[in-house]
C-alpha cells in the first residue's frame, strides 16, 4: 500500500460525509415532516463516514485535509442550526395546535369522603 492511498480514502471520506451533509441541509431547509424522516438516511450516512474517518485519521496521522475539514465543519454548523429552527417550528405548530383546540378542562384531584352528604335547601 501505497502513501498516497490513506491519504485518498481520507480525502473521499470527507468529501463523502460532505456530500451526505449537503443533501441532509437541503432537504432541512424545508422541515416538513416527510423531509426529516427523508434527511436521516443522509445524516445517518454522514456519521458513518465520519467515524470512518476518525478511525482512518488515527490509524494514518493528522494529514493536510484543513480545507475539506473546514468545508465539512461547515456543513455541519449548518445542519445544527437547520434542525434547531425544525424543531423550533415544531414545537410551535403543536403548541398553536393545542390552543386552537380549545380550552383545557382541569379535573379536581380525588380527595377523601368525610362520609356526610349536607344538601342545603
Amino acid at each position: 500500500m501505497s502513501n498516497s492511498e490513506p491519504a485518498g480514502c481520507t480525502y473521499e471520506l470527507v468529501l463523502g460525509a460532505t456530500e451526505s451533509l449537503s443533501r441532509a441541509r437541503t432537504l432541512l431547509v424545508r422541515p416538513t415532516p416527510q423531509n426529516l424522516d427523508r434527511s436521516c438516511s443522509s445524516l445517518a450516512a454522514a456519521i458513518t463516514q465520519i467515524g470512518d474517518l476518525q478511525a482512518t485519521l488515527s490509524e494514518t496521522g493528522v494529514q493536510d485535509l484543513s480545507g475539506a475539514l473546514l468545508g465539512l465543519r461547515k456543513e455541519i454548523e449548518q445542519i445544527s442550526g437547520l434542525l434547531d429552527n425544525a424543531a423550533s417550528y415544531h414545537v410551535n405548530l403543536i403548541q398553536r395546535m393545542v390552543e386552537a383546540s380549545g380550552p383545557v378542562v382541569q379535573q379536581r384531584p380525588c380527595t377523601e369522603s368525610t362520609g356526610r352528604l349536607s344538601l342545603d335547601v
